[in-house]
């Protein structure tokens, strides 16, 4: 199996959709990910016959954010209301009114979009890179 056709056939079976919904059907996360691992395992053995030592470093920098991505995900979750005490509670709850009228910025579906493309988009360049090696070498 070519990287190319690994990384896609990883992309295409990775839902963060799917994922949300198998969460809050109540299925643990470690099951979660055991099962993408066995569905999966040729396409990520064939991976990671292609990464090395820079591309590891990458990936670890890669989970780093998605650790800080997580913490501001919490933080923003248990964000106090203490920060608007200078608001009225009729004031507060007249801006959430508002907030809640122009839901059209969805910061969930927002993260969900975009980090799973910048890991894809990551994974082929870290893919590109060690076959540029390879050719050049």
């Amino acid at each position: 199996m070519k990287i190319a056709e690994a990384l896609k056939s990883l992309d295409n079976s990775w839902s963060r959709e799917d994922v949300l919904i198998k969460i809050k059907n109540g299925e643990d996360s470690e099951k979660i990910v055991n099962d993408f691992f066995n569905n999966k395992q040729q396409e990520i053995e064939t991976l990671t016959n292609f990464i090395n030592t820079k591309d590891k470093i990458l990936l670890g920098e890669i989970e780093n954010l998605s650790k800080i991505e997580s913490k501001i995900i919490n933080k923003i979750k248990n964000y106090s209301l203490t920060k608007t005490d200078s608001l009225t509670r009729e004031t507060f709850q007249e801006s959430l009114m508002q907030t809640e009228a122009y839901k059209s910025f969805n910061i969930g579906l927002f993260m969900m979009k975009w980090s799973n493309k910048f890991v894809f988009i990551s994974l082929l360049v870290i893919s590109a890179i060690a076959l540029t090696k390879q050719a050049w070498a």
